[in-house]
């Protein structure tokens, strides 16, 4: 089974509460009455018919004050982003407490590169969420991070 098909249907059952899917693209895993976040205007054009609910921003930057948000997905961005620790941060900022970040990731680790990958993982959530769970398949791994309290 493709990774992204076997990761769908837990990305959707994982969404609670107000969900913001940064790095939405064109909608695929954006639930009906999330927000989705894009740099894209052309990715998110076609976002829209999943939710109207869009915004042109970037996951350095979020436009959303602290607290906002029950679940963020961050799936397949982190590393077209960049800055990794810096996206996280500001990821985590706008989660609730025990809020859920959800990071879909097939990247390979390369050491030239700052990577988010299924091998490390879990320490760089870590370094911002309570708790870290991971689930794999092939060459993916769903990561889901709970804020941590009182930040």
């Amino acid at each position: 089974m493709d990774p992204i098909e076997w990761a769908a249907p837990l990305i959707a059952a994982l969404a609670r509460g107000r969900v913001l899917d940064a790095g939405c693209g064109d909608g695929r895993f954006l639930p009906p009455g999330g927000i989705g976040l894009d740099r894209d205007l052309e990715r998110l054009a076609h976002a829209r018919k999943m939710s109207a609910l869009l915004v042109c921003g970037d996951a350095h930057a979020l436009p959303f004050a602290d607290g906002t948000f029950d679940t963020v997905f961050a799936n397949r961005m982190l590393n077209a982003a960049g800055r990794i620790d810096h996206a996280l941060g500001e990821l985590a900022r706008v989660l609730r407490l025990d809020g859920a970040l959800v990071v879909l990731t097939r990247a390979r680790a390369r050491p030239d590169e700052d990577r988010l990958d299924p091998a490390n993982g879990v320490a760089r959530l870590g370094r911002f969420f309570a708790t870290v769970n991971v689930e794999r398949a092939a060459d993916a791994a769903l990561f889901v991070a709970r804020t941590k309290r009182g930040r």
